[in-house]
């Protein structure tokens, strides 16, 4: 079968070319009426155009494409696709309101592989929990002042434009609400960026044997437990305490919700809910950067709400 091109929408359309052009890539320079607009909409679809996306993204010298990086191990307690699917849906909400396609990839902290980055040519990349040992191999792939947003990651570069959630209001917040003589231990995701648990102990001010950084040994998140049975558990992610309630009742509990997630769990169970959503916060940093590549955006740092 023949492909459709822009002559055969312009000739169903009874219009010329470029206005076939400058209504499908939505030229904002160019004033068209709605009715015209609306003609060559129903020409295409009637025809089954499909834009070449490659000879598009040669002629305005990007590709509209951006690219979500997971970092991956396989002894993660909860799977990346799990624990970021809330984000992941909204960001490619946000993403495909402004014409942009979003490609998702999963990568080897220690052996990335940066094929997706190489063959699309993205014009910007959300980075989720870098490896600061891999994490500059990642940035030199990218095209020359395409952006790129570090998210749940601490990178020592100010080059690049981080959002994470406010760990020292959290804790401070957190102290002000419990009584004073309440003690409480912390239970997080093993994360690959290791200044991550670092904030997140150095906030809480816990001794590091109050701090459990769990993976897939269920044994080891079990002695934990076990070990401070008599201690309020204070458990970062929705899903994570979830598995622990097998072990503890929810009312010993305070979820701090870093996947969005609040209503998966028991209503009676504490919650610390992010002021905003990380897929907005984000997505509106990325934006920007897109618009200005070397503004002086700053990094983010999101507020929880103590309790929902």
């Amino acid at each position: 079968m023949k492909k459709t091109t822009l002559r055969d929408v312009a000739k169903e359309a009874g219009v010329s070319v470029a206005t076939v052009s400058y209504v499908l890539n939505n030229v904002s320079t160019q004033t068209i009426p709605e009715e015209t607009r609306q003609r060559v909409f129903a020409a295409a679809s009637k025809l089954h155009y499909v834009q070449n996306l490659t000879a598009k993204a040669l002629s305005l010298g990007k590709t509209n494409f951006l690219g979500v990086l997971f970092v991956s191990t396989d002894n993660a307690r909860i799977p990346k696709p799990v624990s970021y699917g809330t984000f992941l849906d909204r960001l490619e909400r946000r993403c495909r309101d402004k014409g942009y396609h979003l490609l998702v990839s999963q990568i080897d902290p220690l052996k990335p592989n940066f094929e997706i980055i190489a063959e699309r040519k993205l014009d910007g990349v959300f980075l989720i929990d870098a490896m600061e040992q891999s994490f500059h191999a990642i940035s030199r792939n990218l095209q020359y002042g395409s952006p790129l947003v570090i998210v749940d990651s601490l990178i020592n570069d100010s080059l690049f434009r981080q959002v994470n959630p406010d760990f020292q209001r959290l804790f401070a917040d957190l102290k002000t609400t419990l009584s004073a003589d309440q003690p409480y231990a912390l239970i997080h995701e093993q994360m690959s960026n290791k200044r991550y648990h670092e904030k997140i102990q150095s906030a809480s001010g816990l001794d590091e044997s109050c701090i459990c950084a769990a993976t897939n040994d269920e044994d080891q998140l079990q002695r934990f437990i076990e070990r401070h049975n008599d201690k309020l558990l204070v458990v970062f992610n929705e899903f994570l305490a979830f598995q622990i309630l097998k072990y503890r009742s929810s009312e010993s509990l305070i979820v701090v919700c870093t996947s969005e997630c609040p209503d998966y769990l028991p209503r009676q169970t504490k919650k610390v809910v992010l002021g905003r959503s990380k897929a907005d916060v984000a997505f509106e940093l990325m934006s920007a950067l897109l618009q200005s590549p070397f503004s002086s955006s700053e990094d983010q740092n999101i507020a929880l709400r103590v309790f929902e």
